[in-house]
């Protein structure tokens, strides 16, 4: 298989999620959230192992609350506007994280999974 189909798999997959929305049990509606992993050295230089620019994480919004899923319990979660830090918190137990409601607007969400960084804009 060749570079360009992986690319348009990949695109299909992710338009795919992105079209589909599944109703949470308070009947709100989740959006899927597409993250993509920041990376740093993309290309290999400055002595540093290349990295793949497809990594990519997916998560569900529902109103202020982000659902990420019980195996990431534990991840950092930070909440950014131009480029500070305005919410931390951590995925709870049960996967989830609630922002407080006085956050309003457009921001970045960046989780912390391990060593990789993800990030996406959100609006609440």
């Amino acid at each position: 298989m060749n570079t360009t189909m992986k690319k348009y798999i990949l695109i299909s997959f992710l338009l795919t999620i992105i079209c589909s929305m599944t109703i949470a049990k308070n009947n709100e509606v989740e959006v899927p959230i597409i993250l993509t992993e920041i990376v740093v050295n993309p290309d290999g230089s400055h002595n540093g192992p290349q990295r793949s620019l497809e990594s990519t994480l997916v998560i569900y919004q529902s109103g202020n609350t982000f659902i990420f899923g019980e195996p990431l319990a534990g991840c950092s979660v930070n909440l950014l506007l131009d480029n500070v830090v305005v919410y931390s918190d951590f995925v709870g137990t049960d996967g989830t994280v609630t922002i407080p409601t006085s956050l309003t607007g457009t921001f970045e969400l960046c989780v912390t999974i391990g060593t990789q960084v993800f990030s996406a804009e959100i609006v609440l």
